[in-house]
C-alpha cells in the first residue's frame, strides 16, 4: 500500500497540455519544465510523509532518486525499496525478502505511472491554479494547486511548491479522498552527477539467494 501510493504522488504526469490553464501558474511551470529539461542528471534526496487521522496512521520514509533521462534510480530504504529502471526494462527489488520483479517499462507503467516524471507531475491530467507565494522550511516557493481533469480516481487536489530560486519541485501536498494526506519535501538537490548506462541496470548476480521473477 505504501508503495503505491509513493509511485502514486511522485508519478503523476506526462507531456505538456497546457491549455485553458491559469496564466501565471502556466508560466512558472513552464520554467519548471524548461530547468528539468536542461538538466544532465538529477540526484535529489526527499522525505516521504503519508498521515490519515480516521485510521491513526502517520508514515513518514525518507529517499533518493537519481534520474537520467528516461533512467532512474530510486531508493527508499524504510519501505525496503530499490528500483532501477535503464528506459526499456524496470526491475523492482524488495530487500527484506530478496526478491526482484523485472518487466517491460510499458508493461508495467503508463504515463501516470513513472518514478522519472517526479519533477515533471503537473504536466497533463490536471487543472492548474496559482494560490500565492509563500516559505516552505526556509524556502521562498510558489503555490499552485492541481485539481484532477478526471474526479474519478482517488486524489482530491494537490499542492505542488515550486523553489523560486531553483525553478524546480521542492514539494508537494497530497489530499486523498479517503482521508489520505501525503506530503513530498525534496531535502536537497545535485545537478552535476556523472552517470554511466550500467549505473541504471540492476545485476541479479550480486545478491545472492535472491529470487528473481521475470515478467516480461
Amino acid at each position: 500500500m505504501k508503495q503505491l501510493l509513493f509511485m502514486t504522488i511522485f508519478s503523476m504526469v506526462a507531456w505538456v497540455g497546457y491549455a485553458q490553464q491559469d496564466v501565471k501558474a502556466k508560466e512558472i511551470l513552464e520554467k519548471v519544465t524548461k530547468t528539468t529539461q536542461s538538466l544532465a542528471s538529477l540526484d535529489a534526496k526527499f522525505t516521504f510523509e503519508m498521515n490519515n487521522k480516521a485510521q491513526n496512521i502517520k508514515d513518514k520514509s525518507q529517499g533518493s532518486i537519481i534520474l537520467k533521462n528516461k533512467k532512474y534510480k530510486l531508493d527508499i530504504p524504510q519501505m525496503g525499496l530499490k528500483v532501477t529502471c535503464d528506459g526499456k526494462t524496470i526491475w523492482s527489488y524488495m530487500v527484506n525478502s530478496n526478491e526482484v520483479t523485472i518487466s517491460n517499462l510499458d508493461e508495467v507503467t503508463d504515463e501516470l505511472m513513472d518514478p522519472s516524471k517526479i519533477f515533471t507531475i503537473y504536466e497533463r491530467g490536471f487543472n492548474y491554479k496559482f494560490l500565492n507565494e509563500g516559505v516552505d522550511a526556509g524556502v521562498p516557493v510558489y503555490n499552485i494547486e492541481l485539481i484532477p481533469q478526471k474526479p474519478s480516481g482517488d486524489i482530491q487536489k494537490i499542492k505542488l511548491m515550486i523553489d523560486k530560486q531553483k525553478m524546480l519541485i521542492h514539494g508537494a501536498v497530497m489530499n486523498g479522498k479517503e482521508g489520505n494526506t501525503v506530503v513530498i519535501a525534496v531535502n536537497q538537490y545535485k545537478t552535476d552527477g556523472v552517470y554511466n548506462d550500467a549505473d541504471f541496470v540492476f545485476d541479479p548476480k550480486k545478491y545472492k539467494g535472491i529470487e528473481v521473477v521475470d515478467m516480461r
